[in-house]
């Protein structure tokens, strides 16, 4: 619980900094937004064309600029490919062009230089006048949103209503058709596409606001007047959406009266028809009759090509082909009525979803989930935009989606980590470094799982300890006491790879082999025994004699044998440890250096294992409770602060010579060397032979039985 609390706060905290980010970063970051948002596009690719034929692309090619002439053509020739289109009957007809100034072909303007000509001259811009006026065509006109020349704007035939106040864009000036032809339009629309900050275009404005009055764009005029309406009033919803109402139709912009363009395809989407083949009658009835028809350019050499999402060059024309069809269709894409809460609710949702998904799983799964959750989101951000139309902000639900993740990996991590230093500081006092690393990098059940192990069993013990504690009679001293003594012991059972199993009172109690394997552990644990005594020499005269004035004494015993390891104590509560007759044999081998005057007592079974020399008598051959066999033991020489080898020697045929049953000469030679060499060892086997020797009868046997410490 406490770990999946810090990641809840963690997550709270990040998801605070990312609402506030996405209510005060400035608008340019949100580019990135809109980049997500076209591989939502690119993911669902084109839409069939068949469900988009309501809308025709009259093209000035390259084909027709070859043939007819360089643009702009003149406008007699204008005239005809309009009376041409009308001839076939369409919806209605749009100009994505402008006519800002006079036909300079035209043939009237001679009469002004040859005054005597009698011969009245066409006047083409009169003739394409009488064509306005006589086939269902909206102009068009630009804005600018700097100062230019100013020039009157458009008469609409419609009344546009918007609240004061608003945010609908404001040009500064425009550009218009002549007035001989503005003035003989029914109805003109901007053809504005304002490109994104990265050049991108994905939304059409629907409606400008100049000089305080409100106007139409070309697709939103051409859909008015096919709708019959003569009153479009603009309807603020929240501070960053809105609707536009007309008729029966109800197009959802944003605040500015942009509609979010739902892009059909790539270039050429829509139906062209080359405005050649128009002037040469190479279509048919089917091609244009009762369809939107935009009359505008793809030739390269025009300059009116636009970047998109499916395409980077795409005809400006076909911009307006998009939005005509998306609101014919009503398949609009849109930002909710409360974009900013469902925004900031989406973020914090995924937060705290991604934070949960990645607490409960595996870490094996993480790349899986990640996968998962990726195709997940992907896949409801695609459903609600193109199932349902809903722009939501895809920028900050990546972000989020990516920081829960990290915060919840990363608490995990720096927890583990921290668990881990842990772990290592509790097994760095029990086990030697190697094996704690081995055991941290293995982290598996099966290190601790039981199992039949053969170890060398190590149990050292203080001796005299009571009288000592009486002495010392401070619990706060005696306790001082022992760490100052255990401290180096341990340092050094660790340094020799083995490991501590418990402390009980003031014993040691230690193993090798177990629970990773040690090779020669019989020989480290000998090694270890041999060092520890000459370290307690230098604790004795540094630490313990200056301050308590005594010095401490241990017995060391040390057996190899099979044991059960493993994991063991209650279901709430459990320890590694060994158990088994062996465990209990080298406790009673270590009780057993007090009757034989022995620093270290080994069994023959550790004795057989050892790789190294060591200087090492034989001692006895015991039998201890527990244990139905008698087994020999030998004492370590080494840590011995003197010894010789001569009575190393004499002992060893003396001990011979009590295990052949020749009690009455080994009585004589254990007293000559109790005698050179006093010893507790030498009393010990004086008195087994003066037991045999006072009493024939007994059986003679060279076993000691021991059934006590």
């Amino acid at each position: 619980m406490k770990r999946v609390a810090i990641k809840l706060l963690f997550a709270f905290f990040i998801a605070l900094f990312l609402s506030v980010a996405y209510l005060f970063l400035p608008q340019k970051v949100f580019s990135l937004d809109n980049q997500l948002r076209d591989f939502l596009f690119l993911w669902r690719g084109e839409l069939p064309k068949e469900q988009s034929q309501r809308v025709v692309i009259v093209d000035i090619d390259e084909r027709s600029i070859q043939k007819i002439g360089q643009w702009p053509w003149s406008r007699n020739v204008i005239s005809q490919l309009l009376q041409s289109i009308t001839l076939y009957n369409p919806g209605i007809i749009g100009l994505d062009i402008v006519f800002a100034e006079p036909d300079r072909t035209s043939p009237h303007l001679l009469q002004k230089q040859f005054p005597s000509l009698n011969v009245e001259l066409p006047n083409y811009d009169a003739q394409l006048a009488q064509v306005f006026l006589t086939t269902p065509v909206v102009g068009g006109y630009l804005f600018f949103f700097d100062k230019r020349s100013q020039q009157e704007p458009p008469i609409l035939p419609a009344v546009f209503i918007a609240p004061q106040n608003n945010a609908i864009l404001k040009p500064q000036s425009l550009t218009a058709n002549i007035p001989i032809l503005q003035n003989a339009l029914y109805s003109s629309g901007f053809f504005n596409n304002i490109p994104d900050d990265n050049g991108m275009i994905r939304y059409i404005s629907l409606i400008m606001e100049y000089d305080g009055v409100l106007y139409s764009s070309l697709v939103l005029e051409m859909i008015r007047i096919y709708s019959g309406a003569n009153r479009v009033e603009f309807i603020p919803i929240t501070l960053d959406s809105g609707m536009l109402q007309f008729g029966e139709y109800q197009v959802p912009v944003d605040s500015s009266g942009r509609l979010f363009i739902n892009f059909r395809g790539s270039a050429r989407h829509f139906e062209y028809i080359s405005a050649i083949d128009i002037l040469e009658e190479n279509v048919t009835l089917s091609q244009l009759q009762n369809k939107f028809v935009l009359v505008g350019t793809s030739a390269l050499g025009l300059y009116d090509l636009r970047s998109m999402t499916f395409d980077s060059n795409i005809p400006g024309v076909e911009v307006h082909a998009n939005a005509i069809d998306n609101i014919l269709s009503g398949d609009f894409l849109h930002r909710t009525q409360n974009s900013v809460v469902d925004d900031l609710m989406t973020l914090w949702l995924v937060m705290f979803i991604t934070v949960f998904l990645f607490h409960f799983s595996p870490s094996w799964a993480t790349l899986f989930l990640f996968a998962t959750i990726s195709i997940a989101l992907s896949t409801i951000f695609y459903t609600l935009l193109f199932t349902y139309g809903l722009v939501l902000n895809l920028l900050f639900p990546l972000v989020s989606f990516v920081f829960g993740m990290f915060v919840s990996i990363g608490v995990d991590y720096f927890i583990s980590h921290k668990q881990k230093e842990q772990t290592r500081q509790i097994l760095g006092k029990k086990v030697s470094i190697g094996v704690m690393d081995y055991l941290i990098k293995h982290q598996s059940e099966k290190l601790v799982l039981p199992r039949e192990v053969e170890v060398t069993i190590f149990f050292s013990d203080i001796q005299g300890f009571t009288t000592i504690s009486e002495k010392i009679g401070s619990p706060n001293q005696l306790i001082a006491l022992l760490n100052a003594y255990m401290t180096p012991m341990v340092e050094n059972i660790v340094s020799h790879y083995g490991t501590i199993d418990k402390f009980i009172g003031d014993a040691i109690m230690a193993y090798w082999n177990a629970p990773v394997e040690v090779a020669n552990h019989a020989d480290h644990a000998v090694q270890s025994a041999i060092e520890q005594l000459q370290r307690l020499k230098e604790v004795n005269q540094h630490q313990i004699a200056p301050k308590y004035h005594l010095s401490v004494g241990i017995g060391i015993g040390i057996h190899t044998g099979i044991v059960t390891a493993g994991d063991m104590g209650s279901e709430g509560r459990s320890d590694y440890t060994i158990i088994g007759d062996n465990v209990n044999f080298a406790s009673r081998l270590e009780g057993l250096t007090r009757h034989y005057d022995a620093n270290i007592l080994i069994s023959k079974a550790t004795y057989e294992k050892l790789k190294k020399e060591y200087k090492i008598r034989p001692i006895d051959i015991v039998e201890v409770k527990g244990k139905s066999e008698a087994i020999e033991i030998f004492e370590v020489m080494d840590a011995k602060e003197s010894y010789h080898q001569e009575e190393i020697d004499r002992f060893s045929k003396t001990l011979k010579l009590f295990r052949e049953g020749k009690v009455i000469e080994a009585k004589v030679q254990f007293q000559s060397l109790q005698k050179e060499f006093p010893s507790k060892l030498y009393t010990h086997y004086i008195e087994r032979c003066e037991e045999f020797i006072l009493h024939p009868s007994i059986e003679f046997t060279p076993i000691r039985k021991m059934y006590s410490k």
